[in-house]
């Protein structure tokens, strides 16, 4: 089953009392014969953009944390039958990336449905039109995706010659009349097949497309995109004398070979935390990290940064340099990109669209807010690590971290949590401004140095790359916020109180 609009097409039903075609029919366009049900509100024919025709080179539906996983249960529910489902979402361009996040779901009821069976199925037409005024009336959603199920299918689902030619017309429709892009999923009993229909040449192509889901534990195989091993990756798997066969005797098999094959991984600040994580991260098998931090190696940083030593101090080398070339020592066949800059620079965002999660170790209020800020417009999963140190007439009263994971669908994030300052932000991006606010109390001046240990960055960096295996493994319940404190005593628990208390309506990820 799929979408169609144009004459002929046997998805929908024909045109009955109190219907009218769309104002469109009086340009002529023989293809754009949707419809308009008896209601007050009308389609209006929004400007039309220029459609490019460029070919982008990765194309991924994301789903917010577990929507993918009641889609599935939901259509597949019932195999008598085909089932369709209908999704709103929201397109974001990243260089020749292209991320589609689904921000709404619709499924019909039964009186929707004209007929249905096994291998086919037909929706009544007004359903669809209500779902287009809804689109125009709420105006935070830009492409249209159909879902339908082939349960007669056990696996490599493939679109039919008819569902190429229906979804074919109604792209055709939609992009001659309303401002709106069209992509489609059909699912069988075990994987899926989606694509994106674009412009290219003047004609409506389907370009394969990736679902990508907030955790390991909701993926679904694509019957388009069977896992390619490569060699040199099957190595580090070898059960007996592999880089990564212990791992494997721990994790399982299939796990890391997710993790090897399927992952990318930003690390923004590559420090005495974020150091450490990456090196984490290389041992538990990730091959494809991104390191992000723009600073220099400082003798000062020598007592908890891993990777760099008093030469690479001496010469001011790169923070991300050092830790690559440290991490590429430990598994030279991983791909480590250095990008020698802040989580500010838009040159960095194709390659973080790209990424499966974003581990957040920096230390200033304004790059932790960006790099939120980008994990949410792309919908990508962000673990955030964070490390205190207080001393009082040189004694230690507070040593402590935590770690927060903020998936996209679960409606929290570093902002309604109150981890962000505003007036910490202005103080570090508007010259001038962090003196002022320094002078009268506001902030920490920024030649204040903080206390810091290897000790207590290694239990955070631990914290949060033992949190992110856990979304491939589910071996223990998924906790958001993790702290660890090491006063009295060493001990590690939930924060369920910020949990709570934060701001439940936030305005950025609510």
């Amino acid at each position: 089953m799929a979408l169609g609009m144009g004459p002929g097409t046997s998805r929908f039903a024909t045109a009955g009392s109190g219907i009218a075609p769309i104002s469109t029919m009086a340009h002529g366009n023989p293809r754009a014969i949707g419809v308009m049900a008896t209601t007050s509100t009308p389609i209006s024919i929004w400007s039309r953009k220029s459609w490019g025709t460029e070919i982008m080179a990765s194309i991924r539906i994301r789903f917010p944390q577990g929507d993918f996983a009641r889609l599935r249960q939901r259509l597949l529910a019932d195999p008598s039958q085909e089932a369709f489902g209908l999704l709103l979402g929201q397109r974001e361009d990243a260089g020749d990336t292209r991320i589609i996040r689904v921000i709404a779901s619709h499924f019909p009821m039964p009186a929707d449905y004209e007929s249905r069976s096994v291998a086919h199925l037909r929706l009544r037409r007004e359903y669809i039109y209500d779902r287009l005024v809804e689109m125009q009336e709420k105006g935070d959603a830009d492409t249209l995706i159909d879902v339908h199920t082939h349960p007669f299918c056990a696996d490599g689902v493939a679109f039919s010659a008819h569902d190429d030619a229906d979804e074919r017309a109604f792209h055709d429709w939609l992009t001659e009349t309303l401002d709106m892009h069209y992509a489609s999923l059909v699912l069988s009993r075990s994987d899926y097949s989606a694509r994106l229909w674009e412009r290219h040449d003047g004609l409506s192509t389907p370009c394969p497309a990736q679902v990508c889901t907030q955790t390991a534990l909701e993926h679904w195989p694509s019957a388009d995109q069977a896992r390619q091993m490569r060699d040199d990756h099957a190595t580090a798997l070898d059960p007996d004398n592999g880089f990564l066969a212990r791992g494997v005797l721990a994790l399982g098999l299939d796990v890391l070979r997710q993790i090897v094959h399927d992952q990318t991984i930003a690390v923004v600040g590559v420090g005495g935390l974020g150091s450490i994580i990456a090196e984490h991260l290389i041992h538990n098998g990730f091959h494809h990290l991104h390191l992000i931090d723009h600073d220099r190696v400082e003798t000062t940083n020598l007592n908890r940064i891993v990777g760099a030593g008093l030469q690479d101090a001496q010469n001011g080398r790169l923070k991300v340099d050092a830790v690559r070339d440290h991490l590429l020592r430990i598994n030279p066949e991983a791909t480590i990109t250095a990008h020698a800059c802040g989580i500010e620079e838009p040159d960095l965002l194709p390659a973080l669209a790209t990424c499966d999660w974003i581990m957040l170790a920096t230390d200033s209020h304004a790059s932790r807010y960006r790099a939120q800020a980008i994990a949410l417009q792309f919908g990508i999963p962000l673990i955030a690590a964070g490390v205190n140190i207080s001393v009082n007439d040189g004694r230690i009263t507070d040593m402590s971290g935590e770690v927060i994971t903020a998936r996209w669908g679960d409606r929290l994030c570093l902002n309604c949590l109150g981890r962000i300052a505003p007036t910490q932000i202005a103080a570090e991006t508007i010259p001038g401004l962090g003196e002022v606010f320094a002078q009268r109390g506001y902030v920490n001046g920024q030649d204040v140095k903080e206390p810091a240990v290897k000790t207590l960055n290694s239990m955070l960096a631990t914290l949060a790359v033992d949190t992110l295996l856990n979304q491939f493994t589910g071996r223990q319940a998924h906790r958001p916020i993790q702290v660890y404190e090491n006063n009295l005593e060493p001990c590690i628990y939930a924060d369920h109180d910020s949990l709570e208390q934060r701001t439940k309506e936030c305005f950025h990820c609510a």
